[in-house]
């Protein structure tokens, strides 16, 4: 098999390139999933113990006591909300300061900081270099498609199946770069750019439906398999 692309089909290194971003990306998709679920506060009863069985017969210094105990409680609830929502901006932050305690984590790094408790990579940590890596592996593939020509088009494939591949090909590499920008944007302060972000995420798997339905639906999936040869695109 040859490294670049040509009338054999795709090369080595095309190959590479694409299943290196599907894994990313479901790795990032993953990670995102189980950060969401992770990051779920528990609600908390913030009545004291005790208020309940007081049967309101209370002195005015228990009174104060129990308002204070409460107070307290929905104090502490509120951080670790706040923490849990800004869980990535967090890891951001310390994986640029080179700092690893996150704003919940303490000295030991915390669960939303850039180290998890057992001194490991936390989710969100995990989310932002996925990302990263994401806007990465977007340069090097048009770097690579500007160096080498694409073979040509499979002949099972109709004009109609080749305009819907090239503007979902091209929809999903722009979209190896918007997510990610438009994410780290919201990730510092700028959330003018929330309903951008999301619109890129339904771009995004709007053109991977199309993208997979027609590859799937002509069986032209093996041009992409690894050892396999193929003179068509």
């Amino acid at each position: 098999m040859r490294w670049r692309n040509g009338d054999q089909g795709y090369g080595i290194v095309t190959k590479v390139l694409h299943w290196a971003t599907v894994a990313l990306l479901v790795a990032q998709l993953a990670v995102g999933y189980v950060m969401d679920d992770d990051a779920d506060v528990p609600d908390v009863d913030c009545d004291p113990a005790g208020e309940d069985r007081s049967g309101g017969d209370t002195t005015d210094a228990e009174e104060d006591r129990f308002d204070q105990l409460e107070e307290a409680c929905e104090q502490a609830q509120d951080v670790r909300e706040q923490d849990a929502d800004d869980a990535v901006g967090s890891a951001w932050s310390d994986l640029w300061s080179g700092g690893g305690s996150g704003s919940a984590g303490g000295a030991d790094g915390g669960a939303f900081g850039l180290l998890d408790a057992s001194g490991g990579l936390g989710l969100p940590a995990w989310h932002v270099l996925l990302g990263l890596a994401i806007v990465a592996i977007g340069v090097l593939r048009v770097v690579w498609r500007r160096t080498t020509p694409l073979p040509p088009w499979d002949p099972r494939l109709t004009r109609t199946d080749r305009k819907v591949l090239h503007h979902a090909e091209r929809t999903l590499l722009a979209m190896l770069f918007v997510v990610p920008a438009t994410g780290i944007a919201l990730v510092v302060g700028s959330t003018d750019l929330l309903p951008l972000h999301i619109a890129a995420h339904l771009c995004f798997y709007v053109a991977l439906v199309a993208h997979v339905g027609v590859v799937v639906r002509r069986r032209t999936v093996g041009r992409m398999i690894w050892g396999r040869a193929s003179a068509v695109r």
